[in-house]
C-alpha cells in the first residue's frame, strides 16, 4: 500500500514506433495469418505490473484502511458460512450471495497488495459493498430485514452528504494540490447523491433486498471517505490557508473556451473506408473529444470540473495524434505475437515517459493511473485467448492499447495548458 515508483520511466520511449513497424491493413491481405493462443497468453500472464496507480495528495492512514477491513469482517460473521440448502433452499439465490462474500474477501486481498493507499481504501469500499450484499441478503432470511428499512437509512446518508456538500470549503495554499484532494471529495459525495440502490430488475424480495444493502454500504463508504479525506486535508494546511473556489472556477472557464476552440477545429470526419480498428480507434475518439466540454458541464463541482477539462484536452489532443497518424496512412493493425507485445510496450512506455515529463506529475498520475487500468483490461483479454488466434479477433485488445499509447502522449500538454490557465 506505499506509494509506487516509475522504474522503467522513459526506457521505451522509441517504441511508439512499434505502432507502425510491420502493420498491415488486414482487409487488403491475401492470406489469414494466424497467431499461437500460448503466446498471446504470455503476453497477457507475463506483463509486468503497471508502476502508475492513483494516489492524491492526501496521508491516508493505515487505521482507516484497518477500519474498513474490520467491517468487511463483522458483516461476514452475520453469515452461517458456507451456505446450504438448508439455509437458502433457491440454488441460484444461494449462489449470488455466496460469490458476494466470496468477491468481499478477493477485494480485501487485493487491498492489502494495492500500490497506494487510496487504491487500497477504494478495494475495501467495493469489498464493503459485496460483504452487505450478503449480509442484508440472509438479513431478509433471519431478520425480516425490509428493503424500505434500507431505503430511509438510504435516505439520511443521502441526506447528510447534501450537508456536507453545500457547506464544503475549497481551502487550500496550492490550486493543483487542492483540486486533486476537492475532486474527490466532490466524486464521492456525488456518487452518494445521485446513485440509486433501488434501481433493480430483481423479482426476488431477498436480491432486492441484498441490492438495497449494497447500495446503502457503497453510501456509507464514500460519504465517510469524503468527511475523511476532507479533514486530513485540511488538517495538513495552515491556520490561514484561504478558499482556492474562485481560482478553480477561473481556470475551468479558461479551459472550457480552450476546448471548445480545439473542438471546432476538429476536421470532417472522413468518409472513406477505414479497416476494423483504424476505424474504432476514430470512432472513439472522435466521440470521446466532442463530449469534452459537456463531461466538464456534468462534473459535480469546481475542482472535478478543472479535473475532467484537462481529461478532455488529453482526450482532443490524443485525437490530434490519431489524425495526424491516419493521414501519414497508418493502419495500427498487427499480425504477429511480437507485434501485439511491440503495441503494448508502446502504451507502457507512453505512460512512464508522460510521468516523467509532466510539470506536476500529481496533476497527471490520475489520467494516467486510468490509462494504465486499460491496459490491465486489454491483458486480460489476451490471458484469455484460446486455440490460434486471427488478427481480427486482437481488435480490443489492439484498440486498447493504442488509445493508451495516444492519451498518455497527450497528457503532459494537456496538464500543461491546465497549469498556465492556474498561473502556475
Amino acid at each position: 500500500m506505499n506509494e509506487p515508483s516509475a522504474t522503467r520511466r522513459g526506457v521505451l520511449a522509441t517504441t511508439g514506433a512499434a505502432l507502425f513497424a510491420g502493420c498491415t491493413d488486414s482487409s487488403q491481405s491475401t492470406a489469414t495469418p494466424e497467431i499461437s493462443a500460448v503466446r498471446l497468453q504470455q503476453i497477457g500472464d507475463d506483463a509486468p505490473a503497471l508502476v502508475v496507480a492513483d494516489s492524491r495528495p492526501v496521508d491516508i492512514e493505515e487505521t482507516e484502511l484497518a477500519a474498513s477491513v474490520q467491517r468487511v469482517t463483522s458483516l461476514g460473521e452475520t453469515l452461517p458460512l458456507p451456505l446450504g440448502p438448508d439455509q437458502i433452499p433457491n440454488g441460484y439465490i444461494r449462489e449470488r450471495l455466496t460469490t458476494a462474500a466470496r468477491n468481499a474477501t478477493d477485494r480485501v486481498a487485493d487491498a492489502r497488495t494495492a500500490p497506494t493507499r487510496l487504491v487500497a481504501l477504494e478495494s475495501l469500499h467495493r469489498a464493503r459493498s459485496q460483504a452487505r450484499y450478503a449480509a442484508a441478503g440472509w438479513g431478509y432470511v433471519e431478520t425480516d430485514l425490509t428493503a424500505s428499512t434500507l431505503e430511509a437509512e438510504h435516505e439520511a446518508l443521502v441526506s447528510a452528504a447534501q450537508s456536507v456538500r453545500s457547506d464544503y470549503a475549497y481551502l487550500g495554499t496550492d490550486p493543483v494540490t487542492a483540486a486533486l484532494v476537492h475532486g474527490l471529495v466532490e466524486a464521492y459525495l456525488d456518487e452518494v447523491i445521485t446513485d440509486s440502490p433501488g434501481d433493480t430488475h430483481e423479482t426476488s424480495q431477498l436480491l432486492r433486498v441484498a441490492a438495497w444493502g449494497e447500495g446503502v454500504e457503497v453510501a456509507q463508504a464514500q460519504l465517510a471517505a469524503a468527511r475523511y479525506l476532507s479533514t486530513r486535508f485540511r488538517s495538513s494546511l495552515p491556520a490561514d490557508a484561504d478558499t482556492v473556489r474562485t481560482s478553480l472556477t477561473t481556470a475551468v472557464d479558461t479551459l472550457r473556451e480552450h476546448i471548445r476552440q480545439r473542438q471546432q477545429a476538429m476536421p470532417a470526419e472522413p468518409t472513406d473506408p477505414e479497416n476494423r480498428l483504424r476505424g474504432r480507434l476514430q470512432n472513439r475518439l472522435r466521440s470521446d473529444a466532442t463530449d469534452a466540454v459537456g463531461h466538464v458541464e456534468n462534473a459535480p463541482g469546481p475542482a472535478s470540473k478543472l479535473l475532467t477539462a484537462t481529461e478532455g484536452l488529453t482526450t482532443l489532443l490524443a485525437h490530434e495524434r490519431f489524425t495526424d497518424r491516419r493521414n501519414a496512412d497508418a493502419t495500427f493493425s498487427v499480425e504477429t505475437a511480437s507485434g501485439v507485445e511491440a503495441t503494448r510496450e508502446a502504451a507502457v512506455g507512453a505512460i512512464e515517459s508522460a510521468l516523467d515529463e509532466s510539470t506536476r506529475p500529481a496533476l497527471a498520475r490520475p489520467i494516467l493511473a486510468d490509462t494504465a487500468r486499460s491496459i490491465r483490461f486489454a491483458d486480460r483479454e489476451l490471458a484469455r485467448s484460446s486455440r490460434t488466434v486471427q488478427p481480427a479477433q486482437l481488435t480490443t485488445p489492439l484498440f486498447r492499447y493504442t488509445v493508451a499509447t495516444l492519451r498518455a502522449n497527450s497528457v503532459p500538454s494537456a496538464c500543461r495548458h491546465t497549469l498556465d490557465a492556474l498561473n502556475q
